[in-house]
């Protein structure tokens, strides 16, 4: 009897603990509910700590605070500290439509996109500049959420962390091993580990936060404060460490925060899905000014083509009916035919310059021909420049004399050591998805760069390993190409590695790797930072096989690209050689064809279809253009 008492006893217990405590949840189910709170609370506010071990030494300790209210209200600060003192401040901070950053090394107070601002500082913040602000408001960033990027997500049990009990989340974030111990009753990061490998090397970071939510939050945490030029005032300034003339960890991140107007909110697109940038699309047709363009039916369909000979000469002289257009292999009537060089039909052109510091050789003469190509433009022609930071220099205009003086202060900047970010592959999806619409009839793209951030788009081993996957792809870049039927003429600035032997290669790639060295070199003097011995000379046969790979990638995406919009790649070998290469661009689009059809096909249906035309009676001839397009939705 008592034998059985016990045992109803032990079974009422555990009825009691199942009713006391939840049933375990999944990993997945835990993530969902913290994306869910960071989205919709009122108010956020944390102070952490960043502890790093790299090559098995310790990194300087970094202290940050968030304090954010919704909707606009924003503030992020990023501290270094040695021992006591504090070497460097970062400020990135938002009030409604007004954002700004402050920066050390000088102290720099600008006006600078939030989003910006946070991505310079996710490498030396070791994330923690993305991880909660991209929480907070995810629509601000091009890149996905910390929480969305993780993969083979696991439960791995539970553990008390300052008092806390968590859940303990482990999962990978582009391969590489990250944990989040995860608030239990609130829902809130309390702590992250990231494992991440950096050249072979593994570098570990731990990341602690003390969050509150839905909490009052003074008007002192909200205010913008950046870095002073005083030492001696900061150190006395309460709640914010002093800044220093040093760069974080050897690199000057200053020249990074320059700014050129945000025309039209250009970039908008890169924080948005492709769902949401069809949406756009469509208002947009429907908003455009009836004043402003020239209405066409936009079911015609409209091909830029080059038709050349078996030696690649271009065929002049042809006529509407020795052209055989078919979509989806039906025939179709040509409803539009005109020469490349006629003044009835606008170009719109976008010349999209890196001016980053990789290509400094290049910048003073590839602009000189870019004004060359402005002064030949025809009158109803109408021209855009974009930078390789995201920047639209100058929207459309007609304006010459504007393009000119637009292009001379790019120059002025870039020479001064005032250069781009090298965000080539954002600010050419941006310029496809925002610049274009279906009134421009011959859609035109120069984009000139060595492409060298194009492992940001594909998901291979990033450039900031910190930083999560963009939210689109190389394959979204071509898809967004196809849909604002551009032509782009992709200008590579350094030594052609396509279409040669690997003996070649090799040695042009070691050239490559000299001149790129001494660009560098250059890059040091003009941000004023201390000059260091060129290093090519010393370049291992490993290393060479390793770069060349690495650019020869790169071209190839490039010429691709190029190639699957009708469009061709060209090589800026010597900086003297701008001006012919500009020649042979502005040749092209006048030696082309433009020929336009009404599809039989008249579903809008929004699907890709297939397009091919050739030369009646010579087949010898090849017609180079785009092959596809997206019918209208």
């Amino acid at each position: 009897m008592k034998k059985l008492a016990t045992t109803c006893i032990a079974i009422l217990t555990l009825v009691d603990l199942a009713n006391a405590q939840p049933a375990p949840i999944s990993a997945k189910e835990i993530m969902d509910r913290v994306a869910a709170v960071y989205a919709s609370c009122r108010t956020y506010s944390d102070e952490g700590e960043v502890s790093t071990e790299f090559v098995h030494r310790s990194s300087p300790t970094q202290h940050f605070f968030t304090a954010f209210v919704r909707p606009s209200s924003f503030r992020f600060e990023l501290r270094f500290r040695r021992g006591l003192l504090y070497t460097a401040r970062y400020v990135a901070w938002k009030e409604g439509d007004l954002e700004k950053s402050g920066w050390p090394s000088p102290p720099y107070e600008r006006e600078a996109p939030l989003e910006r601002t946070l991505l310079n500082l996710a490498r030396p913040s070791r994330g923690s500049a993305v991880t909660i602000p991209g929480l907070l408001l995810p629509d601000l960033f091009r890149t996905m959420s910390l929480l969305t990027s993780l993969e083979e997500l696991k439960l791995a049990g539970e553990e008390k962390i300052d008092g806390r009990q968590t859940f303990r989340i482990e999962g990978k974030l582009q391969g590489q091993i990250l944990k989040l111990w995860i608030d239990r009753n609130e829902f809130l990061i309390v702590k992250t580990y990231r494992k991440v490998n950096l050249g072979g090397f593994e570098e570990e970071t731990t990341t602690k936060y003390k969050p509150k939510v839905n909490v009052e939050i003074s008007n002192d945490k909200l205010v913008f404060n950046p870095p002073s030029e005083s030492r001696s005032a900061q150190a006395s300034t309460p709640n914010f460490g002093p800044s220093s003339s040093l760069p974080v960890n050897g690199t000057n991140l200053a020249p990074l925060m320059s700014e050129a107007p945000r025309l039209r909110d250009f970039g908008s697109s890169l924080r948005r899905n492709s769902k949401e940038n069809a949406e756009r699309r469509s208002k947009k047709r429907g908003n455009i000014n009836e004043e402003d363009v020239v209405r066409v039916d936009t079911d015609l369909v409209v091909c830029d083509v080059l038709v050349v000979d078996k030696e690649g000469k271009s065929i002049p002289g042809l006529v509407e009916e020795d052209f055989v257009v078919k979509e989806d292999d039906v025939p179709q009537k040509v409803g539009s035919f005109s020469r490349g060089d006629s003044k009835t039909i606008p170009r719109s052109i976008v010349l999209l310059i890196d001016y980053s510091g990789s290509q400094l050789p290049y910048i003073k003469t590839s602009i000189e021909a870019a004004k060359t190509l402005v002064d030949q433009l025809n009158p109803e022609d109408r021209m855009a420049i974009v930078t390789d930071d995201v920047q639209l220099l100058v929207d459309f205009t007609s304006d010459k004399e504007i393009l000119k003086a637009k292009l001379e202060s790019l120059k002025t900047n870039a020479l001064s050591g005032k250069l781009g970010r090298s965000e080539q592959y954002d600010a050419l999806i941006a310029t496809l998805n925002e610049l274009f619409n279906e009134e421009d009839l011959r859609p035109i793209v120069i984009f000139q760069t060595d492409g060298d951030r194009l492992n940001d788009l594909t998901g291979d081993t990033p450039s900031n390993p910190y930083l999560p996957k963009r939210k689109y792809t190389f394959e979204d870049l071509l898809t967004a190409a196809e849909k604002a039927r551009g032509t782009v003429y992709s200008i590579i600035p350094g030594i052609r590695l396509v279409g040669l032997s690997e003996d070649e290669q090799l040695k042009k790639a070691k050239l490559d790797w000299k001149n790129r060295d001494e660009a560098a070199v250059e890059l040091r003097r003009l941000n004023n930072l201390p000059a260091r011995n060129s290093g090519s000379t010393s370049m291992s046969d490993t290393s060479l096989s390793r770069y060349l790979a690495h650019w020869l990638r790169m071209q190839l995406a490039l010429t691709g690209l190029a190639k699957y919009t009708g469009g061709w790649v060209d090589f800026l070998e010597q900086p003297d050689q701008a001006n012919e290469v500009y020649k042979r661009i502005l040749t092209d689009i006048n030696q082309r064809y433009i020929i336009g059809y009404y599809p039989t096909n008249r579903t809008r249906d929004g699907r890709r279809r297939k397009v091919s035309i050739e030369v009646r009676g010579h087949p010898e001839y090849v017609v180079w253009g785009r092959k596809t397009y997206f019918a209208p939705e």
